[in-house]
């Protein structure tokens, strides 16, 4: 059981979702990587802002509940964080200028994936396959004791368990905090687009991704429709962000 442990750490390890980078070399040359780039390089986008998180009082204040007319709620930064958030909003605001779509496309892009896989978010996929390996030892543990018919049925019962189990902790530690993350960042986003807010109509798309999400997360629905909801959410993203 230690070295199944083991294994699936590494493979965690192995997997952790890179961040976009995007930036200019010595010739003049742009890039965007997924590898941080070289010292001598120019960065052309910021630090991401800091992941602003529900139920955090050391990252930012409560929300108020007042909104400001253009129907966003008023969120109170720490420093640090309005002073990224508005680094981030002139640079949008050049790239929007030189209509520069990449730039706009990997600055949604890096935000997304900080929203989605920081603070250790990324290893927590593990706790099904974790789940599953644990109930499934068990259950072959106290089939040892019994007869040859229920093995079978009393290790498949367990492995389901696991799997249910699993699909429960998923929901619970990485689908719901990635909903909220994502959700408080990229309304955030939507104040900070380079002098640009979303139209209406677009205005009211991003509401529709974020309710999908919402109910994606929920632990009554499969586990593959939040993945397919982020993928909608950022599609959206990024063409509301070339256009908004």
């Amino acid at each position: 059981m230690v070295t199944a442990v083991a294994g699936l750490l590494v493979l965690a390890l192995l997997g952790q979702p890179s961040r976009t980078y995007y930036w200019r070399d010595t010739a003049g040359q742009t890039h965007v990587t997924n590898t941080p780039p070289p010292v001598d390089a120019e960065i052309l986008e910021p630090p991401p802002p800091p992941a602003v998180e529900r139920g955090r009082p050391d990252r930012i204040q409560p929300i108020r509940q007042s909104e400001n007319p253009a129907g966003y709620h008023q969120v109170t930064l720490t420093p640090v964080q309005k002073q990224a958030w508005e680094a981030l909003d002139q640079h949008l605001l050049k790239a929007r200028d030189a209509n520069d779509r990449r730039t706009l496309e990997a600055v949604a892009d890096s935000l997304i994936h900080d929203c989605l896989w920081g603070n250790g978010l990324w290893v927590m996929p593990l706790a099904p396959l974790l789940s599953l390996v644990l109930l499934g030892l068990i259950g072959w543990w106290l089939a040892l004791g019994l007869n040859s018919g229920l093995r079978l049925p009393l290790v498949g019962g367990f492995l389901l368990l696991g799997l249910g189990f699993g699909h429960m902790l998923l929901n619970v530690f990485l689908y719901h905090p990635q909903s909220a993350r994502l959700q408080q960042n990229l309304q955030l986003l939507e104040l900070h687009m380079g002098g640009r807010i979303p139209r209406p109509e677009h205005r009211a798309l991003l509401q529709q991704r974020y309710q999908a999400l919402e109910q994606a997360a929920e632990p009554s629905r499969a586990p593959w429709r939040f993945p397919g909801a982020v993928r909608a959410l950022r599609q959206t993203v990024k063409q509301v962000m070339v256009d908004p």
